[in-house]
């Protein structure tokens, strides 16, 4: 499995520099194919904000607004392999067709998953392990500012048979200085499948340097159906390497109640984000080592490669 491994890595390391790298391929040749990449990415977007906008004033009735449309359509696809295990592959699908008429009163988006349980879990933020779980569906948010804090409820139909239906609310601030914030958050949700929950967090951010930044990560999240609370907590530092990559240390340590509040697993990763094109193509490499309970704490070495297609 090391073996494979190793392949694996060096695989999209190959692919990378194929497509990226001026030494291998001529410049004229890729530059032709920048411009014909970019002119196809620009065609769809311009296809998709024209069909967001026409939607839009047909619901709304008339032009309430003078905001720009922001609609977007996100295609991810993540490679994610674990020694031991077989390497899994999935492909995401976001549709969010802003209509800023009609968002005055509401938002519709439309995902190949559920975007908020997702959100529930910072190793999803800082580091996904495993592939994501398809769940069809479109959520209709209603946004509101109460003073310093923003609400949401975005009730989401899954597209299954016979229909489900979930629920969210949130409650969430941001308390800010010169060189910190603070943010927390909550939130009260319902699923057919994990019945209701409450998710808190409590998350610091601080501003090292003009390159540094550190995050002190806490969250809870608790299933009434299961009785069972998982609480995150770690540290992530950010480094600035250019305008258009970044890298990422993180730490992470998983606790839940159950069989008795006890430590679950701690995981290290450093994650590489590299912007290709900027609100066009862009790609993250993680390598990571986790030390699981149900592993007697012995670490297990992955790798997590996505891939973000923006329109």
């Amino acid at each position: 499995m090391k073996i494979f491994f190793k392949n694996f890595l060096f695989l999209h390391v190959m692919i990378v520099s194929l497509l990226f790298s001026p030494h291998i391929r001529a410049e004229s040749e890729r530059g032709e194919w920048e411009k014909w990449f970019i002119k196809s990415n620009k065609a769809v977007s311009e296809w998709f904000d024209g069909a967001a906008e026409g939607l839009d004033l047909f619901l709304a009735g008339r032009k309430l607004t003078n905001r720009p449309n922001e609609s977007f359509l996100r295609i991810e696809n993540s490679t994610h392999s674990m020694e031991g295990q077989e390497i899994t592959n999935s492909t995401g699908l976001i549709v969010n067709p802003r209509l800023p008429n009609l968002e005055e009163f509401w938002h519709l988006k439309f995902s190949t998953y559920d975007e908020q349980e997702e959100r529930r879990s910072a190793k999803n933020d800082y580091l996904r392990q495993t592939q994501r779980r398809k769940n069809y569906g479109a959520s209709v948010g209603m946004f509101r500012k109460l003073g310093n804090i923003r609400t949401a409820f975005q009730p989401r139909i899954e597209l299954q048979d016979p229909l489900k239906v979930s629920h969210s609310l949130t409650f969430e601030s941001v308390a800010d200085s010169r060189t910190f914030w603070v943010n927390p958050k909550i939130e009260f949700y319902a699923s057919p499948e994990k019945g209701v929950g409450i998710f808190q967090a409590l998350n610091f951010n601080f501003i090292l340097s003009k390159v540094y930044a550190l995050t002190l990560i806490n969250q809870g999240d608790y299933e009434d159906r299961q009785h069972l609370y998982t609480v995150t907590n770690g540290l992530s530092l950010g480094q600035i390497l250019t305008e258009q990559s970044t890298l990422s240390y993180n730490i992470l340590f998983t606790t839940t109640n159950r069989p008795s509040y006890m430590l679950e697993s701690y995981n290290i990763s450093v994650s590489c984000s590299q912007l290709i094109y900027k609100r066009v193509l862009d790609f993250q490499i993680i390598p990571n080592v986790d030390f699981a309970y149900t592993n007697q704490f012995n670490g297990v070495a992955g790798l997590t490669v996505v891939f973000n297609l923006h329109f």
